[in-house]
């Protein structure tokens, strides 16, 4: 025993992606898709990272915009556009944008 109290991590949520999210992934190069993968496992454990985005129309869910951190082979940066519902302790990924 340290005389730390213990740190408990939150329990990771689950993460989904929309289809079209599927889509841009899929057409990502590679350094960008493990930004954006590193970016998403990050969501896991502090859904609130991103921007809020106002105006939702649903109450209990709240919307979010991030950036990734630059990729590494080309420097790009990621935005993902996502949803967090706490009751059910879910992010649901809406877009991935990339691109000039």
């Amino acid at each position: 025993m340290t005389g730390q109290p213990d740190q408990q991590q939150p329990t990771p949520l689950h993460v989904f992606l929309s289809d079209a999210a599927e889509h841009a992934l899929a057409a990502l190069q590679p350094g960008e898709l493990d930004a954006v993968e590193k970016l998403i496992e990050r969501l896991t454990v502090h859904p609130r990272l991103g921007i809020p985005v106002p105006g939702g129309t649903d109450p209990e869910v709240d919307d979010y915009t991030a950036r990734t951190d630059p990729a590494a082979d080309t420097g790009d940066r990621i935005s993902v556009v996502y949803r967090y519902h706490e009751a059910m302790s879910s992010v649901f990924v809406t877009w991935i944008i990339a691109g000039p």
